[in-house]
């Protein structure tokens, strides 16, 4: 659910930009659970996805002053390009592997189960879906993620990961291909067991 704010996102943008701390409290307010998320299914740790956020809000304020709505796809292309490049810092430093875990997927805003066999089998699926987002590239995924789990634009998931609009569309199209095979395979699979 998305907070309620007084003011539309570009005046807040303009304010934020004149370094308005009140103004970027309610940009943060708008973008915080999606910057969390995204950083939360990369990282896995609860803890240090909401210290990598913050750090992605720092960043963000004091290098808001950069931002430029005539230059930029969008604030949450920017925002997210921050968190991206967060990621990527993080994944330098620490030489971990950055992956999703379908024990982590708990994060997204699942269907409202009315048994424990809709449980199960809602398990299943996020098995599943990990099981194919793993035969994706490290970039499909990223694509994935921003374009269906965000609702990015192709120009913003450009942006974000320093690729034109046409190539993230044919990253997509892979991608989709490459988990609908995964997933008809993960079916059948599960078919057979029953």
């Amino acid at each position: 659910m998305q907070p309620v704010i007084d003011e539309n996102e570009p005046t807040l943008i303009i304010r934020a930009i004149q370094r308005d701390s009140e103004a970027f409290g309610q940009l943060y307010n708008l973008y915080f659970d999606r910057v969390y998320r995204y950083v939360r299914l990369k990282v896995g740790n609860p803890s240090d996805a909401e210290d990598l956020t913050a750090l992605v809000f720092l960043s963000a304020w004091r290098s808001i002053h950069r931002f430029s709505p005539k230059h930029e796809a969008s604030f949450a292309g920017w925002i997210f390009r921050l968190a991206h490049n967060a990621l990527v810092d993080r994944y330098r430093r620490s030489h971990e592997t950055i992956s999703l875990d379908a024990d982590e997927a708990a994060v997204w805003d699942g269907p409202t189960l009315a048994g424990p066999e809709e449980a199960i089998e809602w398990q299943l699926t996020l098995e599943e879906l990990h099981a194919a987002l793993q035969a994706l590239t490290e970039e499909q995924r990223e694509v994935v993620l921003l374009r269906f789990v965000e609702g990015l634009s192709a120009r913003e998931v450009g942006d974000i990961m320093g690729k034109q609009e046409g190539t993230v569309r044919g990253m997509q199209f892979r991608a989709i291909e490459g988990l609908r095979r995964a997933l008809s395979v993960a079916k059948g699979a599960r078919a057979h067991e029953r």
